[in-house]
């Protein structure tokens, strides 16, 4: 149990050294302006949440959104996304399961569109 909390953790922290900062109503996922407020499946997830954390990935110049609906927690399982709101893959979770593809952490460009809670 403590070697998939540290894992989780170790994933996190690899995950957010590479962010850069834009939570302006003038960031665009997919073409659509401040996603966050104009994408409804996206402004339901972010009411129904406490602490989420909302990125735009941009791998193999895709746009993905990542969803994280527990940020900080230790079995918190963030959810990548595609424009039409399909999961395209998931990291972390319980088992620190990865069904990325193998180089998705490294080569994803990643731009912070919101944090919510502590």
């Amino acid at each position: 149990m403590k070697s998939i909390a540290l894992l989780t953790s170790l994933i996190i922290i690899i995950m957010i050294s590479g962010f850069k900062c834009n939570n302006s109503p003038d960031s665009t996922f997919c073409g659509i302006k401040d996603p966050v407020k104009n994408i409804e499946w996206v402004k339901e997830r972010v009411e129904n949440f406490d602490k989420i954390v909302i990125s735009k990935w941009t791998y193999n110049d895709v746009e993905y959104l990542a969803i994280d609906p527990c940020s900080g927690c230790p079995d918190s399982m963030l959810e990548i996304f595609d424009c039409e709101g399909n999961r395209f893959c998931t990291i972390g979770g319980i088992t620190g399961r990865n069904t990325c593809p193998e180089d998705f952490l490294e080569k994803s460009e990643k731009i912070l569109l919101i944090k919510k809670g502590d």
